[in-house]
């Protein structure tokens, strides 16, 4: 059995006072399985997506309180699932046509 996972990453904050935290950030990385989906259709990429959304709500969870904690935790979605769609895309086989 192969288990296939895609990696994706994002920056959130990682400070405990509201001073500290426009200077330290922090990567976060997750790993999402892909493992059983077809990719090429609705259905598994509807899966793969929900799949990615919950691990970004789960690892994107900034110790900012208020407003600001709220902005780190959407800028760190944001920025997953833009890495997420790259990723996924070099998932799938291009075909290339070659001219003669």
């Amino acid at each position: 059995m192969t288990i296939r996972l895609i990696a994706l990453a994002a920056t959130v904050a990682a400070c405990l006072s509201p001073v500290a935290h426009a200077e330290e950030r922090e990567p976060v990385t997750v790993r999402v399985s892909y493992a059983g989906l077809d990719l090429a259709t609705v259905e598994g990429r509807r899966t793969l997506d929900s799949r990615i959304d919950r691990a970004a709500r789960g690892a994107c969870r900034s110790r900012v309180p208020g407003f600001r904690g709220q902005s780190d935790e959407r800028r760190c979605r944001t920025e997953m699932a833009s890495d997420a769609q790259v990723r996924v895309a070099q998932l799938k086989p291009v075909a290339v046509a070659s001219a003669r």
